[in-house]
C-alpha cells in the first residue's frame, strides 16, 4: 500500500481510545473525523485493488508474450481496463471530497 499509515489501524485506534469531548462530557469521535477515517480506509482499499489488478494484468501480459497466445493477451487487456476504471473511480471520489 502506498500510504505510510494503514487507515484501518487509525480507525481501530480511534474507536478503541476515542477522545474526550468536553461538550457532551463523554468519549467519542466527531462525525466529520469518522467520515474522514472511513474515506481514507476506502481509498486505501481501492488503491490495493488497483495495484492487484495491475499486477495480474502484467502477469498475464508477460505470459501471453512468452507463449505467444492471443487469448491471454485479451484477458490481460480486460485486467488493465478494470484497473483503469478502478483508478478513475478513486480519482472521481477524491475530487468529490474536495
Amino acid at each position: 500500500m502506498s500510504t505510510t499509515v494503514d487507515p484501518r489501524t487509525e480507525i481501530l485506534s480511534d474507536l478503541c481510545h476515542p477522545e474526550w469531548n468536553p461538550v457532551t462530557e463523554s468519549h467519542g469521535l466527531a462525525h466529520d473525523d469518522a467520515v474522514k477515517l472511513v474515506d481514507a480506509y476506502r481509498a486505501a482499499v481501492v488503491t490495493e485493488v488497483v495495484e492487484a489488478l495491475q499486477a495480474k494484468a502484467g502477469e498475464l501480459s508477460a505470459e501471453a508474450e512468452e507463449e505467444m497466445r492471443r487469448d491471454l493477451e485479451e484477458k490481460a487487456q480486460v485486467w488493465h481496463e478494470a484497473a483503469t476504471v478502478a483508478a478513475r473511480l478513486k480519482r472521481a471520489k477524491a475530487s468529490d471530497q474536495t
